[in-house]
Order: structure tokens, then C-alpha cells, then sequence
């Protein structure tokens, strides 16, 4: 009888710890689930890895930088080969989703950042779109959004589809504001955007539109 090799996973830290919220009955978190992938079972953490986040490094450094206040309370200056980001259609096709991971190691904790745009269209202007925060404290096991409330908006400064890759890839710049807080998810902290700028990937490739 022959004994298979159980398969490896690399599951990031925070995806592990919102599947286990969710298993513990934070409905609010499905509500804001922040990727077009679906949580996977609490019994199988691993049994669906998200697609793997690259430095955010395109025909020039990706960035997120500005300051946050409250619970949280830094000055972000992530840069290029420092960090990670990634980019996708929310569910359906409809709208962006763009997140930014604070380390380029997947096993050093931190911050990630993810910006939800339901009415942004790839390639056309931005201007002054509600959009859908989440910020998970992945070291402190904490997650704010603004909950579906408008209370921050983002523009597209840019558009860019880069040439000499093997599969589509743009690069999206632009800047979020609030007028508002995060809040905490069982919790009663908060967090405070002062202006953030970004330069964020986004990847329109295959396994996007699940969910």
C-alpha cells in the first residue's frame, strides 16, 4: 500500500484567520469578504489557496502610502520590491478589486489593505467612486472596513496596460479619501484614513470571476 505525500499549501496567515471568524460566526465578515474567491471549508483552511500575491513591482515600483489614525495609527510608505499587491474583477466581472499586502514575505505579519470599487469599469475614468475598505491587522487578529457605508471614495489618476508580458497586466494609480471611519469587526476600535495614494497590479486573467 502506498502512502501519498499530503499536498502543500502556502495559505496566507490572513486568509487562515478570516476562514476561522468565519467559523466561529462572524456573518459579517462573509458580508464583507474582501476577494472574489469563496472562504474556503473551516475544516479544510487549505483546501482553496487564493492566487499568490507578487511584488509590486511593474514597468515602474508600486506604492501605498499615507497616514492612518486610531487603533492603528502609522505613516505607510510601502514601495516596489518591499511589498506585495494584486488586482481583480470583483464577482461577475462587476467592478475592481486592488489589494496591498504590507510585506513581501507571506509569513511576515501586518497590514493588508484591500479597495473595493463596485462601479469602476477597467480603462475608463474613476472619478470620485464609492468605495469599500478593509484593513486586516493580521499581527493583532483584527479587521476594519466601512462596512458597505459610503464614507470613502477613490480616484483613478491612471491607467496604464504594460506591454512585454506573458498575460494581460495594467497598472492602476490613484488616491482614496474619507470622510468617516472603519470600523472594527467584533470590536469597537476604529481606524482613520487620512489620504492614501496607490500604485497597484491589476491581473484580468483567468480565475477571477469565481465567487
Amino acid at each position: 500500500m502506498s502512502n501519498k505525500e499530503p499536498t502543500q499549501t502556502n495559505t496566507p496567515e490572513w486568509l487562515t484567520a478570516l476562514t476561522t471568524l468565519a467559523a466561529a460566526g462572524c456573518i459579517a465578515l462573509l458580508g464583507l469578504w474582501a476577494f472574489t474567491l469563496p472562504l474556503p471549508d473551516a475544516n479544510s483552511a487549505g483546501s482553496l489557496a487564493p492566487r499568490a500575491l507578487l511584488p509590486c513591482v511593474m514597468d515602474q515600483d508600486g506604492y501605498l502610502r499615507g497616514p492612518l489614525y486610531g487603533q492603528i495609527s502609522a505613516e505607510l510608505d510601502w514601495r516596489g520590491n518591499g511589498m506585495r499587491c494584486d488586482g481583480m474583477f470583483r464577482p461577475e466581472g462587476e467592478g475592481i478589486r486592488l489589494v496591498f499586502d504590507e510585506h513581501l514575505d507571506e509569513d511576515k505579519l501586518g497590514l493588508v489593505m484591500v479597495i473595493g470599487l463596485a462601479d469602476a469599469v477597467l480603462g475608463k475614468p474613476v472619478a470620485d467612486s464609492p468605495a469599500n475598505i478593509t484593513i486586516i491587522d493580521q499581527t493583532n487578529g483584527r479587521f476594519y472596513s466601512t462596512g458597505g457605508n459610503t464614507r470613502c471614495w477613490t480616484t483613478f489618476s491612471d491607467q496604464l496596460e504594460l506591454s512585454g508580458t506573458t498575460e494581460e497586466v495594467w497598472r492602476i494609480d490613484g488616491l482614496i479619501y474619507c470622510e468617516g471611519v472603519l470600523t472594527e469587526l467584533r470590536g469597537s476600535g476604529y481606524v482613520r484614513l487620512g489620504e492614501l495614494k496607490f500604485s497597484g497590479m491589476f491581473k484580468p486573467g483567468i480565475g477571477n470571476h469565481t465567487g
